[in-house]
Formats: C-alpha cells, sequence, structure tokens
C-alpha cells in the first residue's frame, strides 16, 4: 500500500486548443452512428471564412465555434432530430442548453450567445441585440451545420466520395433558403466551395483535427491550461454527460466530489487530488456513444447490451488521450469499473494493475450510484450501501483501505453525495417525460 500512496505526482501540459478538439470528439459520440458532425461543422465553417476573406483570427474563431457549437446535445434522439429536417423541432432547447453550460464556464463564455444562435433564421438574427461579430458567427455555424444536414441528406451509403455527385442538389437547397433562412454572402461563399471536388474530399476527422495545430493567432488558444483551468473544463463536460440521462443527474459532479474527498484522506498529494478530481468529473464521457434506448431501458440488459455499456470505458479513455496525453487522469477515469480480483472491465485489471487513485474511482463510482435518488427507487441508506459494497470488499474486488476510510466518514461522504445544491444548468431544460428504468441494483453498481 506504501508503493501506491507515495507515487509522484503525475505532470501534464495541456492548450485550449487540443482540450477543444477533445470536446468536439465527446460531443460527436452523440451522433453514435452519424459521428464527426462537430468535425464537419468546424471545417465547413473555417473553409467558408477564409473564402469570405476574413481576419485570421475571426478564421480561427470560427473552426472552434463549429468545432462545440452542439454542446447542448447530449442524448442520441436529439441529435437524430437534428438532422432529420432543415428546421428540426424543439431546436431551441439544445441552443439553449449549450448557451448555459459555455456561460457557466469562463474559458469558454465567449462562445455562448453565438451558440444561443446557431439555429436562427438570418432574418430574424437581424433583429437581434447581438454585435456585428456576433451575428456574422451565429450566421457562419447555422449554414455550416446545415450544410452537414444536405450533406447527410444527400449521402451515398456506398461511399462517402460520392457526395460530389450530389453537389448540384445541395447548391440548389442553399441558393433556395438564401435571405431568408440564410445569408446570402454565406451562400455565395459556401456554393463557390461546394462546387469544389477537393472541398468535399478533405472533410475528414484526422484533417480537421490537423487545422487548429498550426493556429496561432488567438493568444488565449495558447496558453497552458492550469489545473483551475481544468476543473472548469472537465465541469462542463460533466454537465452534459449527466444531462443524457434522468437518472444520473449530477453523478459525474458527485462522483468528482467523493473522489477529492477520500483522495485527501487517503493522504494523497494535493495536486493528485486535484487531478483525479479532474478524472471523476469525466469518467462518464464515454457514455456519450451509448444508445439512449440502451441506457434508459427499463429491466435487465441483454449481454448484447451490456456490451455497448461496458464500451463506454474505452470511449471515455481514448477521448481523453489527446487532451491528457502525458497524464494518469485519463487512465484513471477509465479504470473506474476495474475490480482488484480482475472481475472489472474492460481490461480485467488486479491489484497489481491498480493504482490508489484508480482504487479511489472505483469506490467514489458505486457509492454515488447506489446513494443516488433514482425515478425507480429512493436512494439508498448508508448503511445498506455499506452491507453490499462490503461484500465486494470481500470478494476482492473493492480497496480494504479505502473503503475503511468511506465508512469511519461516512455521515460525511453521504452528505456529499445526496446534497442536491448544485447548479448544472445544462440540465434544467431536460428529462420532463422521459421513460425511467425498473430497479436495478447490480445495473447501478456495474454502469
Amino acid at each position: 500500500m506504501d508503493a501506491i500512496r507515495n507515487q509522484s505526482d503525475p505532470s501534464f501540459s495541456v492548450d485550449l486548443k487540443h482540450a477543444l478538439v477533445w470536446v468536439a470528439r465527446a460531443l460527436d459520440y452523440v451522433g453514435v452512428d452519424d459521428i464527426h458532425h462537430n468535425h464537419r461543422v468546424a471545417y465547413i465553417a473555417y473553409e467558408c471564412s477564409k473564402q469570405l476573406q476574413w481576419d485570421v483570427k475571426q478564421q480561427e474563431f470560427a473552426f472552434f465555434a463549429g468545432l462545440i457549437h452542439d454542446c447542448g446535445v447530449s442524448q442520441t434522439t436529439e441529435h437524430t432530430e437534428l438532422v432529420a429536417k432543415l428546421n428540426p423541432d424543439h431546436v431551441k432547447v439544445h441552443c439553449i442548453a449549450g448557451f448555459q453550460a459555455l456561460n457557466s464556464c469562463n474559458l469558454l463564455a465567449k462562445f455562448a450567445p453565438i451558440i444561443l444562435h446557431h439555429h436562427t433564421h438570418w432574418q430574424q438574427l437581424e433583429q437581434t441585440e447581438l454585435s456585428c461579430f456576433e451575428k456574422d458567427m451565429a450566421a457562419l455555424i447555422f449554414i455550416a451545420d446545415r450544410l452537414d444536414f444536405f450533406r447527410a441528406e444527400c449521402a451515398n451509403v456506398k461511399h462517402p466520395d460520392l457526395i460530389t455527385l450530389k453537389k448540384h442538389d445541395i447548391i440548389r437547397s442553399l441558393k433556395k433558403n438564401s435571405g431568408s433562412t440564410f445569408r446570402p454572402d454565406y451562400v455565395d461563399a459556401l456554393c463557390t466551395l461546394v462546387e469544389k471536388d477537393g472541398f468535399w474530399f478533405a472533410m475528414e476527422p484526422e484533417n480537421i483535427e490537423a487545422l487548429p495545430l498550426g493556429f496561432s493567432h488567438l493568444d488565449w488558444l495558447q496558453k497552458d491550461l492550469s489545473l483551475h483551468d481544468l476543473v472548469q473544463l472537465g465541469r462542463f463536460i460533466a454537465g452534459i454527460v449527466d444531462a443524457k440521462s434522468p437518472f444520473t443527474y449530477q453523478h459525474s459532479r458527485k462522483v468528482a466530489e467523493l473522489c477529492l474527498y477520500l483522495a485527501k484522506g487517503m493522504a494523497l498529494t494535493k495536486r493528485t487530488s486535484q487531478m483525479l478530481y479532474v478524472s471523476g468529473l469525466v469518467h462518464d464521457v464515454g457514455k456519450l456513444r451509448t444508445p439512449d434506448e440502451i441506457l434508459h431501458k427499463e429491466g435487465p440488459l441483454t449481454s448484447e447490451e451490456y456490451i455497448h455499456i461496458k464500451r463506454h470505458t474505452i470511449d471515455t479513455e481514448i477521448a481523453l488521450k489527446m487532451v491528457f496525453p502525458c497524464s494518469k487522469i485519463g487512465e484513471w477515469a477509465s479504470n473506474h469499473h476495474e475490480k482488484l480480483n480482475g472481475s472489472g472491465y474492460p481490461y480485467n485489471k488486479t491489484d497489481q494493475d491498480l493504482d490508489l487513485p484508480s482504487r479511489i474511482i472505483a469506490v467514489a463510482d458505486i457509492f454515488q450510484a447506489l446513494s443516488q435518488n433514482r425515478p425507480y427507487r429512493e436512494r439508498l441508506e448508508a448503511k445498506e450501501i455499506l452491507e453490499i459494497m462490503w461484500a465486494m470488499v470481500e470478494k476482492g474486488e473493492l480497496d480494504h483501505a479505502v473503503f475503511a476510510y468511506l465508512e469511519q466518514n461516512i455521515d460525511e461522504c453521504y452528505e456529499l453525495s445526496v446534497n442536491e445544491n448544485i447548479d448544472n444548468s445544462l440540465l434544467d431544460a431536460r428529462h420532463k417525460s422521459s421513460p425511467e428504468p425498473e430497479s436495478r441494483l447490480n445495473q447501478d453498481i456495474k454502469v
């Protein structure tokens, strides 16, 4: 245990450019089968801004605005509706959710007014009180977003490059909505781009993620992020993840708080404790890729459905590798379902592979799930939770020392886990009539 406890503090160096690409990767998980929508909108907006001969700073800003424009979308059903028709129903819900999430994150607040209006038609947008820059940017993100809708509408499933055979249909659709839905000069610029085969062939996620590596004109994107900055981004992502399902309300934030409390109690350094807090915030980011119908299913999961659930840890690991390439943050996050006796997932790690932070996040995740108030059952009392978790300790699944500290401080831990006084504005407009699963105690522990 001493070898585990006295580990050196992991280090990292992350700039906001890489972090925003990571955010886009996470958001693109929501599409499940139609991924990389945010990437494509970023690329389209950037190429259009160049065609319009915008200032370089505005071009770079347009790319990142496109990259995170759908940060208010957490559910696959929402994504499906957005690509179903030109003017989707209830489109303002995700615009408002995205605005609230961005506005509460100081690092990203400058994007908030643009995202609020990224589905506002050009005629209506002119009447708003936005600044000229915000109107220009919102109109650009809107037309870029809808161009990707036209692409999806015309796409041939045999090969994406065959979209070039449909470019005249797409141009007709753009021109049909010029002056009312879309800003006319943006339509002209995009029509010029749509004509070029290379515009479509270069619309690949690998190429798109490489573009911002050369950006250097926005100083605020260049600086390395502090731990405080990473906490802001972590909370931003946690809000999106927790909004995906009505029965994971505040789960990520609570797991993070429990991780921090347990880490301090287990004598980890302040820096390591803070990094573990960030891991707790983002540990379930891979669930954005889990189909809604599985995550919300009533009753037990089939073996096939459970495979989809188990995959979320790998999706978390993949998404976090970019933003935390030299850090333990992603590893700890993806270890939250591993067990000391090798019965966990996704890698069946054992006690030899799991350091103390990994053991802490596993305990925190299970404790929070069991103490969470679910629509299909009241939250379990502290005594009931301890009985369930003690059985897991006896089976060699959970760390005895971490559990012992949790048990010794059960009142404080339980209060941390059930206290609902956390402002998570992304959740305000959601889940008023979603179907809820039945009580699944085993799923609470495993998922």
